[in-house]
């Protein structure tokens, strides 16, 4: 039996254009640009799901006014205050999956992986995090890319 792969992204910085969302008073809602394309690719092979932080509502309304909100079953949607607090639950949640974490945060990939070595973690260098981000001992993510694009490639070859 072939290993179902679940695929879990952070919302900003990682599908959501937040510094349009920044400039704009937050009025306009747009992810980036290839973002569609690779959610619609991805979803033909691997499961997608939001491991995020922030107000549940505030963080949904983007989802729905992007209209990415269709590549996310609601059991795949993990929108909670405090990621730190909730990671474990979440990675354990999956455990027999074959878990890819894409996040802008390279602490949260560091994390996730003390908390469960199989988990693959893809690090989106883009936005304020990745900007000021400093290499951490003894870390280095499975893959860091800077555009999404590039995640169908890692994920069909995991």
């Amino acid at each position: 039996m072939k290993i179902q792969k679940i695929v879990l992204f952070d919302i900003d910085y990682t599908l959501f254009d937040t510094d349009t969302f920044k400039s704009t008073n937050l009025e306009k809602h747009t992810v980036y640009q290839e973002v569609h394309e690779v959610l619609d690719d991805l979803s033909k092979f691997a499961k997608l799901g939001i491991f995020s932080e922030g107000q549940l509502e505030f963080q949904k309304n983007k989802l729905i006014k992007t209209g990415i909100k269709k590549y996310f079953g609601e059991e795949y949607i993990h929108i909670v205050e405090k990621k730190d607090i909730e990671l474990e639950n979440i990675l354990l949640k999956y455990q027999g999956h074959l878990i890819i974490l894409i996040d802008d945060k390279l602490t949260v990939l560091r994390d996730a992986k003390n908390i469960l070595s199989s988990v693959y973690t893809i690090w989106v260098k883009r936005g304020i995090y990745a900007k000021v981000q400093k290499p951490i001992e003894n870390f280095v993510p499975y893959a860091t890319i800077d555009n999404l694009k590039d995640l169908i490639s890692i994920v069909k070859s995991i």
